[in-house]
């Protein structure tokens, strides 16, 4: 048993998020030289007054070419309230670098994911919010993932501003609050609205490109969202662009209509 190989195999895991609570099962599995192996441990997450549980499933496997193991991928399974809800995907990892444990949790649970230096077919690396899609499948039996790239342009900080979070005031606090929710968290902060704190919980939304809020009860609220004085503007052209259409295709299906040898005075600017 290669010591080296071994500690590579932990630092792996613990930067994936499962701690060393494998360490002992995977020096016995690596001790007895099997060609392929797997491990197994639970995950507990709280959520408001709910416990929710992930059992995961790693999967390890020999070199070829030389006495090493590496991790390849893992199953991640959200249990339900019955057999019939329980949610599973499996994750693969590139050169032991992919979605973590907690991560898992968080799509699993519905949430958006942001992770860079992803891997295209053509190996190009790329950054992008990731989220299941729970209606479809493919061929190995796993959701589907949608992938939010710069070009559908989701300004989290943007969605953020939005609302009148007290964090917002505080660049750590701000700080931390992106970078949690990239991880796909929901995370609680605190709403000041007329004069008083209320927490609140919210979550990335890039499909909307938006921010989920919901309060204790996680309910969802639509209440505080304060859009920019350029997104009313904004707004306020299109509607005004959209009545000046619609009057014209009015205007075109009344002169269309006239019986024949009856037309209607040209109005200046308009067209018929």
């Amino acid at each position: 048993m290669r010591q080296d190989n071994v500690q590579f195999l932990k630092d792996r895991l613990f930067n994936l998020g499962f701690g060393d609570n494998l360490h002992e099962k995977l020096e016995n599995k690596i001790k007895e030289g099997p060609e392929k192996f797997t491990l197994s441990m639970p995950g507990e997450f709280g959520q408001g007054d709910k416990k929710k549980i992930v059992e995961y499933t790693l999967d390890f496997s020999k070199s070829k070419q030389e006495d090493m193991y590496f991790v390849n991928n893992y199953t991640a399974k959200l249990k339900g309230d019955s057999p019939e809800q329980d949610k599973s995907q499996k994750f693969f990892l590139n050169n032991g670098r992919g979605v973590t444990a907690k991560e898992a949790f968080n799509l699993l649970e519905g949430r958006a994911v942001y992770k860079d230096k992803l891997v295209n077919k053509e190996g190009d690396e790329y950054s992008a919010w990731l989220q299941l899609n729970f209606k479809e499948k493919d061929k190995h039996d796993n959701f589907k993932v949608q992938p939010y790239t710069a070009g559908w342009k989701y300004d989290l900080e943007k969605s953020l501003n939005r609302h009148p979070m007290k964090e917002l005031a505080n660049e750590d606090q701000k700080n931390d609050l992106l970078k949690s929710l990239k991880k796909g968290n929901l995370q609680p902060v605190t709403f000041t609205t007329d004069g008083k704190d209320v927490k609140m919980f919210v979550e990335a939304n890039p499909k909307e490109r938006s921010l989920n809020v919901y309060d204790e009860k996680m309910t969802k609220q639509f209440q505080g969202i304060r859009p920019s004085t350029s997104e009313i503007q904004e707004k306020s052209q299109g509607a005004q662009e959209k009545k000046t259409e619609d009057k014209t295709k009015v205007e075109k299906t009344s002169t269309q209509e006239m019986p024949e040898g009856r037309t209607r005075t040209k109005k200046r600017g308009m067209s018929v």
